[in-house]
């Protein structure tokens, strides 16, 4: 039976840490944080945040160690929401999908770039154009299904 309980505790910690980030603490160094992803161990005793920031002009250190200074007030907050037992032992990395992400995009605009200058591409080259006209089969439609050569005959005369 699949355990459903780790998934959904993991989505409800994300909420409220966000909301928390985002409505409660009123902290001017986690502006423009977000929490990402949340996975906790199997025992329910660790958590792994990740956490991404978009207009925060400190670095991910930074708001790295500003995340630990207020784990406590996200324990508390976990504890007032009454959706665990014990509260588990937080630890905060930063989450560089979107950097990876913007990394890949400019790899493929710079790809799209050097096929768009390619003046010999033209997209309505006919095939026929270039190939010979022996390299053709023609199939001939009169033919009926016995004019045709049965290879598996063949076989079965070898057994």
């Amino acid at each position: 039976m699949k355990n459903y309980r780790i998934p959904r505790l993991q989505e409800e910690l994300k909420k409220i840490f966000n909301i928390t980030i985002s409505q409660k603490l009123g902290d001017p160094g986690l502006a423009w944080v977000n929490i990402t992803d949340v996975i906790i161990s199997k025992d329910l005793r660790y958590a792994k945040i990740y956490f991404s920031h978009y207009n925060n002009p400190a670095s991910h250190q930074e708001i790295r160690e500003h995340l630990i200074k207020t784990s406590g007030f996200f324990k508390k907050q976990i504890a007032g929401a009454h959706i665990m037992r014990t509260i588990p032992e937080l630890s905060f990395f930063y989450d560089d999908t979107e950097d990876r992400a913007a990394k890949v995009e400019a790899l493929l605009a710079g790809i799209k770039d050097d096929y768009e200058d390619d003046d010999d591409y033209d997209p309505d080259i006919d095939i026929d154009d270039y190939l010979d006209d022996d390299e053709y089969y023609e199939y001939d439609d009169d033919l009926e299904e016995d004019d045709y050569e049965d290879f598996d005959d063949d076989d079965e005369d070898d057994d």
